[in-house]
């Protein structure tokens, strides 16, 4: 296939992609209607909406008034790869299950001693806190911090008998996690980092568990340190 031909297989798939995203029927709807209606619930489309526009354009400007059949542009190879992989990702986007690893959590009424092996051996800032199976909090280092600056020095020396619950007392507000089921995009897990940066709220933490429900068992967790790689999933020019 040329160049041209490529392009609008693959500019034809992501219009069948915008218009299944914004249940639309109605054929009239153009394609930059269809990624208003569209972007209104998919983060994947919030994401791209200026390349989507910008390959609209694109299109628009290679086909117009054209009788003959024939293009009076041919796309270069970088704008048909970038087009297609949009489209590839945006019919099997990248997935929070890219992110499953055991995770270790705390119970409430766990000590603080074992908490600071696993914090040492592990090299954790963030770990979530569970009564049973009910979700409770995400316990920081910044929070054990701020505990041990409060209690006397004779509590000091006997700090690493004190419970989990007591210690995750010391939380900021603004020190939160989030949850994403294991089959959640990428795109909604950075979208949720967004959104508390905007709220100026720390999110530590993204914790996945099978359905998104806090209170299921964590199978995988994600930090802003990971944030660079899901960017880097994300990249149609790297994809």
């Amino acid at each position: 296939m040329s160049n041209y031909e490529e392009f609008m297989c693959a500019f034809s798939e992501i219009e069948k992609y915008l218009r299944r995203q914004a249940k639309s029927n109605n054929k009239y709807d153009t394609f930059y209607r269809l990624i208003d209606k569209a972007k209104m619930s998919s983060p994947a489309v919030r994401q791209y909406e200026t390349d989507l526009r910008e390959l609209g354009d694109l299109r628009n400007a290679i086909t117009h008034e054209r009788t003959d059949g024939h293009p009076i542009a041919e796309p270069y190879p970088a704008t048909v790869s970038l087009i297609k992989s949009i489209a590839r990702i945006l019919k099997n986007p990248p997935k929070a299950r890219s992110f499953q690893k055991e995770v270790v959590k705390v119970l409430i009424h766990d000590k603080l001693e074992k908490v600071l092996k696993d914090i040492k051996e592990h090299s954790y800032s963030q770990i979530p806190v569970y009564d049973g199976e009910e979700y409770r909090g995400i316990l920081t280092t910044n929070a054990i911090a701020r505990f041990i600056s409060d209690i006397s020095e004779e509590g000091i020396a006997m700090f690493g008998n004190t419970e989990v619950g007591e210690v995750l007392e010391h939380a900021e507000a603004s020190e939160v996690a989030a949850f994403v089921g294991i089959d959640d995009d990428l795109f909604t897990v950075l979208e949720k980092f967004n959104e508390h940066s905007k709220d100026r709220k720390k999110l530590e933490a993204i914790i996945i568990t099978s359905n998104g429900d806090p209170n299921k068992k964590p199978i995988g967790i994600i930090t802003a340190w990971d944030i660079p790689e899901i960017l880097e999933k994300i990249d149609p020019v790297k994809c």
